[in-house]
């Protein structure tokens, strides 16, 4: 028998599915202490088989946190400092790499998309994430002058924050992830990188066509190369939401803008609902794929929805049925504490 939450998550996802030429959706809930998942469409066209709570999919910038929280650990031990100019982690041709004022480039304005970098460079996206040809084009990148303090979205700043993050621990991305983070939280499916075993459940993304979309690369994963599971997600959320580890505590800091209006930690988007509840919320899209993550603390409600199908209103898409599903776990908890 169906739950009032089963029958609103099928209405909202039957409304999704109308949209476009929709592939796959998995999708992640926890609230009170409970767990559910539910899974629509099919793993790519015409296969008329459900994806799973372990289907794979590209998490696009929801990376970004995960790269956020590998800096929050790295300042806790002292590695890193949100004031440090980055020239101090960089290769000493990059030394030149500052405002036109002379001032730095700092940590915390990678962080916050406040550093004035390019979202990306001009590059394919195969050469675009070989570290060579980044650092030169680093090299080469002209930087206006700081007057404030304005979010301007960049992947780039999430690369360079990765390859910072590896000069200074001399260890590989996939390494750092699996030491602080997934290891930890038992996130063995969310990685970069994957062996010959794990392939199978890896999905293929598509575009709006519903053709066939070019995978992300991982030379330069810190700004969108991990994928990841619901099941794992939900670990992940989870961990996030309840804030006991100093470093998460950390990640959820705002650098730049109100709460009250909207502003941002590491990577995560913080604002207020209509009625003043606290969310912390962060999305992701990739060729193929697009997903979206919102954590309401107070509450302890967490969601995730990942698609492996791409277009120009999947991403608003998923925020309603994101939506629609909080405001009814809101309402169950009401009636499970009146019990």
């Amino acid at each position: 028998m169906k739950s009032k939450l089963d029958s609103v998550v099928d209405k909202l996802m039957e409304n999704y599915m109308k949209s476009g030429k929709r592939v796959g959706v998995s999708i992640g809930i926890s609230y009170n202490g409970r767990k559910a998942t539910y899974n629509y469409g099919e793993i790519y066209p015409g296969a008329a088989i459900l994806p799973t709570e372990k289907s794979n999919y590209e998490i696009g910038s929801i990376t970004k946190t995960f790269t956020g929280l590998l800096v929050a650990h790295a300042i806790n031990e002292g590695k890193i400092n949100l004031n440090d100019d980055i020239r101090k982690f960089l290769p000493a041709d990059l030394n030149r790499l500052q405002y036109p004022n002379g001032q730095s480039v700092k940590i915390a304005y990678l962080l916050a998309h406040t550093a004035r970098f390019p979202n990306s460079f001009n590059h394919t996206l195969i050469s675009d994430a070989q570290k060579e040809n980044f650092l030169k084009s680093l090299k080469e990148t002209k930087l206006d002058s700081l007057k404030s303090f304005k979010y301007e979205y960049s992947n780039v700043g999430y690369q360079l924050l990765g390859l910072i993050l590896e000069r200074v621990y001399q260890k590989s991305y996939d390494e750092l992830i699996d030491k602080y983070i997934t290891r930890p939280l038992g996130m063995k499916d969310t990685k970069t990188i994957y062996n010959a075993n794990e392939k199978p459940l890896l999905l293929q993304g598509y575009d709006k066509e519903g053709k066939v979309a070019s995978p992300t690369t991982a030379d330069l994963p810190a700004a969108g190369g991990l994928r990841s599971t619901v099941q794992d997600m939900l670990k992940y959320l989870d961990y996030q939401s309840k804030e006991s580890d100093a470093a998460v505590k950390l990640t959820h800091r705002i650098i730049v803008g109100d709460v009250d209006k909207e502003a941002y930690g590491f990577q995560w988007a913080i604002g207020k609902t209509w009625n003043w509840t606290q969310y912390l919320r962060i999305d992701g899209g990739t060729n193929g794929f697009r997903s979206f993550c919102v954590m309401y603390p107070t509450d302890q409600i967490n969601i995730v929805l990942l698609s492996n199908q791409k277009d120009e209103t999947s991403g608003l898409e998923l925020y309603k049925v994101a939506t629609g599903i909080y405001a009814t776990v809101k309402n169950l908890m009401k009636d499970i504490k009146k019990r």
